[in-house]
Order: C-alpha cells, then structure tokens, then sequence
C-alpha cells in the first residue's frame, strides 16, 4: 500500500514565505502543499514482516502425506504389518496416510516423522525475527514524525496557511501510513498464530522437536500484537 507523507521542504518554504508587497498576507503567498508519494521504510518492513509469517503459515501446513510421512499404512509396512491388509482397510476407511514404502527393521519406526519441514521454518522464522527487530527499532522514530507533522499541520491550520481541504487530505494520508502498518502486524500477529496451530497439528501427528518452532511463532505474534499497541489510529 503506497501512502503520502507531506515532504519536510514544506514548512521551510512555509517558514519563509513573506508578506504581499501591499503589506497584507494572503493564502496565494504561501508555498502550496506538495505531497511525495512514497512507499516508507516503514511500511515495506512491517509489509515484508507480514509476507514472512505468511511463508511460515504456508511452510508449516501439512498437506497430503506430508514431508517423510510414516502415518497410517506407512506404520504398518514399517512395523512387519501386512500390505493387503491395509490397503484394504484404507479402502473402508479405516486408515489414513500414505505409504512412504517398506522399510526394514524395527528401528526405522522410531525415525522422526516429519509432517512439516523444520529447516525451513527455522529459516524463515529467522528472517521474520530480523525483519520484525527493524520494525521494533524505527517505529517509535516514525511514530514520533508523524506526531510532528500533526502539530505542525495543526499549526498551519489554525494560522489559516492551509486550507481545511489540504489539511484534511494530509491528516488522512499520515492515519493511512499508521493503518497500512497496523493492518500489516495485524496479519503478521495472526499468522504467527495459525502456524502455532499448523505446528502443534505436527506434533500431535508424531512429529518431534518443534518444541523450539512452537516458541518462536509465539514469540513472533506476541511481538507484532505488542508493535501493533503502540500505533493509535487517527
């Protein structure tokens, strides 16, 4: 989402605009308005923070039978179970899965059974950890621009510099900035949340040592609900 922050060049100009020559100031003698259309720094990052966990919701959904999947008749050809019988219970409905192929030995039972790959969540789940660390640290600052623009529109407003029409639009365009990033963490929050669910789906499937990914999504939503406090919309 491209939102419109008023260019900082405007209140110098404003600053410096003089008196009409006959002595008596007019709305025609100040600098107009000029508005930079710009995506900001940050609102591509809490964007790209919202891309992110929405890649661990898709990394962490089992789909089918799953990545090393040793569900259902995948068990029974592994623990010495017959193979017709089982494709015959699938054929009633009894069990799910998908066979993964015989594997000899008892031992390969007991082989982590992967439903959703965990270095590739550990990977993203990083990316998401830096991205969401920049937002931590420039959104007070960005917070505290908008507030400054604020007062200073409330200034040209009130000194009638501006008119109610462009005073307006520029607090609109500054509350559209604060939504876009709240709505961004917003999804970032419930992403973070539906990959917690995708992943304790795993582990109560068999899947184990997630217990490190189960706390990082957490981590992860906790913070963007945080993040996403501290912006008052206008």
């Amino acid at each position: 989402m491209r939102s419109y922050i008023i260019s900082p060049l405007i209140f110098v100009a404003l600053a410096s605009c003089g008196p009409s020559p006959s002595g008596v100031s007019s709305r025609s003698d100040v600098a107009p308005l000029n508005f930079v259309a710009e995506l900001t720094e940050e609102g591509a990052q809490t964007q790209a923070l919202s891309d992110l966990s929405r890649r661990i919701v898709v990394q962490t959904t089992i789909k089918g039978a799953g990545i090393g999947s040793a569900l259902g008749c995948g068990i029974a050809v592994a623990s010495g179970g017959n193979v017709q019988n089982c494709v015959t219970a699938v054929a009633a409905g009894a069990v799910g899965g998908a066979i993964v192929g015989r594997v000899a030995g008892q031992q390969d039972v007991a082989r982590r059974i992967e439903k959703v790959s965990p270095s590739a969540v550990v990977r993203t789940l990083r990316e998401a950890n830096d991205q969401m660390e920049l937002v931590q640290s420039s959104l007070p600052a960005r917070l505290a621009a908008h507030e400054e623009s604020l007062a200073q529109l409330e200034l040209l407003y009130a000194t009638g510099e501006i008119s109610p029409k462009k005073y307006a639009r520029s607090r609109a365009d500054i509350a559209a900035e604060r939504q876009a990033m709240a709505a961004a963490l917003i999804q970032t929050e419930r992403h973070a949340e539906e990959a917690t669910q995708n992943l304790l789906a795993a582990q109560s499937q068999g899947q184990t040592d997630l217990h490190w990914h189960i706390g990082a999504t957490k981590k992860l939503a906790a913070e963007a609900s945080s993040a996403r406090s501290r912006i008052s919309l206008l």
